[in-house]
Formats: structure tokens, C-alpha cells, sequence
């Protein structure tokens, strides 16, 4: 049996992750994955038309990867639950958020996610307009925490841990700087290992929590 044959699509986004680890998404490209898979580009054509649609079948592996909430939770939990859902399946796969954004939610998976957010903010009360603004929000923070971290990470790998340290240490020892408050707050949080995830924690209970005084509001009128 050829080797065109033998190709599938689950192989094809396999060996996409593969090359999205080494290369990363602005050197992706078909002939890239046709080359990590040892066969001719024209063959990845009979399942992905081109690029684009390769990032489409990327984006549907990352949802496939987002578990729905348990239905008896809280509209709080269950943003909760697909956000943190979300931001990890987005930072397990190289560039995970940034092929999100350049995608159209149109597969299976992900609109069951965007369904269930959207129906736990409006069963919750909110009325159609808020319900999809806050999708929005949720989505945006997300995506949008996740380039930030992959960049600090592509940062952090290129420039080295010991320059950066070195760097931040002499920034915190300048005799000029000492008046800053933010200083000393900038020292811990560099130092704290967890903060991405603290940061996410935080800025998502911050929404939850503006979300639900709109909705007490909103409720009292």
C-alpha cells in the first residue's frame, strides 16, 4: 500500500505538533510536515487543502482536548472549569492559542464549547448581548494570557534564565530604582514560580466577580 495511502489525518496533525514544536507556527508549512513524514507535500492535499486548513484541523485537535463541565456546577464554576480547560489545552500544543485566533470556530468540538459557555452565562440570566460579550471576554483572556506565556517562554528560551536573572537583579539593586513601590512587588513576583497560573487564577475570578454584580444589578432593576 502507497504511502499516500497509509496517510490519515490524525497522522498529519501528529506530525504538524511535531513540527510546531521545532519550528513553530510562522515556519509551518506543508512541505515541513510532508518532509517530517518522509513523503511528497501533494500527498497532505487529499486531506488538507492547504495551510490554513491544516491550522483548521490543528484548532479541532486542541478542542478535541477541552472535557465539558460536570452540569450540576455553577454558571461561576463551569466559566471557571472550560477557561482553565482551555488555557491548558492551548499551552500543551506550541503555539496552541495563536493557532486558536487564527482560526473559525466551525468544528464540532469547539462549538460545543463555545455552547456550553454561552448557555451557562444565559441560563444564569444574562440576556443574549451580555451572554455573548462575556464569551468574548472569557475567550480573549484566555487566548490572549497564552500568547503572553508562550512569549515569555520563547523569551526566557532564546536570551537564556541566567541573563534574564542577571538582568532583573541588577534592575533591583539600581540605587535609582529604590524609590519605586513596584520594585520589591516585581522582586517576589519574579521569583515566584507559579505565577502564570497565579496571574490566570486571578484575572478570571476578577471577570466572574464583574460578572456577577452586573448580573445582582441586573436582576435588582
Amino acid at each position: 500500500m502507497s504511502k499516500k495511502r497509509n496517510l490519515t489525518q490524525e497522522k498529519i496533525i501528529l506530525a504538524s505538533l511535531e513540527v510546531l514544536e521545532k519550528h513553530g507556527i510562522q515556519n509551518l508549512s506543508m512541505r515541513k510536515v510532508a518532509d517530517a513524514m518522509n513523503v511528497q507535500a501533494p500527498a497532505l492535499y487529499w486531506h488538507f487543502k492547504n495551510k490554513q486548513d491544516l491550522l483548521q484541523g490543528l484548532s479541532s485537535y486542541i478542542s478535541a482536548q477541552i472535557a465539558l463541565p460536570n452540569a450540576e456546577l455553577s454558571w461561576q464554576d463551569k466559566a471557571r472549569w472550560l477557561a482553565m480547560q482551555s488555557h491548558q489545552a492551548m499551552r500543551a500544543v506550541p503555539d496552541g492559542a495563536e493557532i486558536m485566533m487564527k482560526t473559525i470556530p466551525i468544528d464540532k468540538s469547539r462549538l460545543n464549547i463555545i455552547d456550553c459557555l454561552f448557555c451557562a452565562f444565559f441560563d444564569a440570566g444574562f440576556d443574549e448581548e451580555q451572554t455573548l460579550a462575556l464569551c468574548n471576554l472569557i475567550d480573549n483572556y484566555v487566548t490572549g494570557i497564552a500568547i503572553d506565556e508562550t512569549s515569555q517562554d520563547r523569551t526566557l528560551a532564546e536570551v537564556g534564565p541566567d541573563k534574564i536573572h542577571g538582568l532583573f537583579t541588577s534592575m533591583f539593586e539600581r540605587e535609582d530604582m529604590q524609590h519605586l513601590r513596584v520594585i520589591p512587588a516585581m522582586k517576589r513576583h519574579a521569583e515566584a514560580h507559579e505565577r502564570f497560573d497565579l496571574n490566570f487564577s486571578f484575572g478570571l475570578d476578577v471577570i466572574i466577580a464583574g460578572a456577577e454584580k452586573i448580573l445582582e444589578t441586573t436582576k435588582g432593576s
